[in-house]
């Protein structure tokens, strides 16, 4: 058997692998792992050998793969069941992933034949042809941060396609409160990496205006202005207005 990672990465084919209870050596470019009844014994990428090798394969995203059947370790590194490294591997995939706010995120063909828990599923859903994730967080209520630890976990399991997007302009509904303009922590940080340390944010409803912006967290598609500022600039509570960087 032999292929590439286009349609099923080495955490798949690993998966069906071990469930079948096969031995024999899945190799990749420069390392493999053996197995033995299903069960990993021994893997080496590069100069690496036993479980950091076995997590450095079960991240590749793309490369080719050949599974040389009855093929035995020549020595045994690894211990533990698949399943015990493949936690680690997940833990470690969802903490490299980056999905920003205004990134393009679509659903990919692996998607629509996936058994997911009742909350990714309905973010796949929601996401239609591809949405961002301030318009996902906009269409289901969910907070921006938890779409986004979401999204980026489906997006390490190869469901989700990411199209990074540099940041834009952002449709917010208007609350009472805060000084100045608050948006939310994320948003406000995806601005500053693309456009620098800026103070001010312009904001336009029925009129325009500048107003300091500051982050806070758990806003989502929130803007809070000081009643102040509401009356400056004719808006009225739940309104969306657009908010962009003063730069």
């Amino acid at each position: 058997m032999e292929g590439d990672f286009r349609l099923l990465g080495p955490i798949d084919l690993l998966q069906l692998l071990a469930q079948g209870g096969k031995t024999g050596a899945f190799l990749v470019e420069g390392g493999g792992v053996y197995l033995e009844g299903g069960r990993p014994v021994h893997a080496f990428l590069g100069k690496k050998a036993g479980k950091e090798a076995l997590l450095g394969i079960l991240a590749l995203k793309e490369g080719r793969f050949r599974f040389l059947l009855g093929e035995r370790a020549p020595t045994t590194s690894l211990e533990a069941p698949l399943e015990a490294y493949l936690l680690e591997a997940l833990r470690l995939l969802d903490e490299g992933v980056e999905v920003g706010p205004f990134d393009l995120v679509r659903p990919s063909s692996r998607a629509y034949g996936a058994t997911l828990e009742g909350e990714d599923q309905a973010l796949l859903l929601a996401l239609g042809a591809g949405k961002s994730p301030l318009d996902l967080a906009a269409a289901t209520g969910l907070p921006l941060e938890a779409v986004l630890k979401r999204l980026g976990h489906l997006a390490r399991l190869r469901l989700l396609e990411v199209h990074p997007r540099v940041p834009h302009t952002a449709r917010l509904r208007v609350a009472l409160g805060g000084r100045g303009a608050q948006v939310d922590r994320l948003l406000l940080t995806a601005w500053r990496s693309h456009y620098g340390g800026f103070a001010r944010v312009r904001v336009r409803g029925k009129g325009e205006g500048s107003l300091a912006v500051e982050g806070v967290e758990g806003l989502g598609v929130e803007l809070r202005l000081a009643p102040e500022h509401l009356l400056f600039l004719g808006l009225k509570v739940g309104e969306e207005v657009l908010v962009w960087p003063e730069v």
